[in-house]
């Protein structure tokens, strides 16, 4: 999980609709409005350069026929909580998370990779459901992006609070969200352990080819973090970032956009 930071600007089709409509459900305005959820589902994606907000995979559209969306719009405070609270977080633009199916869905894009028929290989709003765990958990919208929150083991791809640089008054919560989260499925440590491979290989090759480590940490975090001509990151930003060290920090503080 990284930060994410949200337009302050609702998007105009949702914000006419609340306004209309203040006590509609998202299901409605999902079906009333389809432009308008296009919309939300577009500047989500903006948002997250493309990356799930839990687990950090790559968001997946559909693009071949009977498949589906490998996303969905996730509320982080549930939707039932509306009447116990007296707002609607159906509507709510800051409520709104793009996620991955969290491993459930078989008909996503690369479903042989990212879908898992094991019920302990949910991940995500999965295990999450409508469940009252939002007081256990980070919400994306307001972690650090400044620090580093996260670490994980080289040899399998498992995922940890780090202890030396996530803010003390964070670190029950932060594991809490591992565990409510399911951010150790197995396919996540999978998909996390390629990437530790692919970037080991990297400095491997740079290596042998004579470059500074130093150098190459530098290139690495540049080209690795900021997001591409389209505003996509490359999956799994908090491993790289974890794995390339201060490299990664460095870029992260000059960065003029918010990554």
């Amino acid at each position: 999980m990284k930060r994410v930071y949200k337009s302050k600007l609702e998007p105009e089709a949702l914000r006419k609709y609340r306004l209309r409509f203040p006590e509609e459900t998202w299901e409605h305005f999902r079906r009333r409005c389809r432009f308008g959820y296009k919309e939300v589902k577009q500047e989500i994606l903006h948002d997250q350069h493309g990356l799930c907000a839990y687990c950090e995979i790559s968001i997946k559209l559909a693009h071949e026929e009977g498949e589906v969306d490998d996303f969905r719009v996730e509320h982080f405070f549930p939707k039932n909580a509306t009447l116990e609270h007296g707002h609607n977080y159906h509507l709510d633009w800051r409520n709104l998370l793009g996620v991955c199916h969290g491993g459930s869905q078989p008909y996503v894009p690369d479903a042989e990779y990212r879908y898992s028929s094991q019920k302990r290989d949910r991940s995500c709003d999965v295990p999450k459901g409508g469940k009252e765990i939002t007081r256990y958990i980070l919400n994306p919208l307001k972690i650090p992006g400044k620090v580093r929150i996260f670490r994980y083991a080289e040899h399998s791809g498992r995922m940890y609070v780090d202890e030396d640089s996530c803010p003390k008054h964070l670190q029950e919560r932060a594991k809490s969200t591992i565990r409510e989260l399911n951010l150790n499925a197995p396919r996540l440590m999978r998909m996390r352990l390629e990437v530790i491979h692919k970037l080991e290989d990297e400095i491997s090759w740079a290596v042998g080819q004579g470059e500074a480590l130093e150098d190459i940490l530098a290139v690495l975090a540049s080209n690795w973090l900021v997001p591409d001509y389209r505003g996509v990151s490359l999956p799994f930003f908090s491993v790289i970032r974890w794995y390339l060290g201060e490299a990664a920090e460095q870029v992260i503080r000059q960065s003029g956009d918010k990554l």
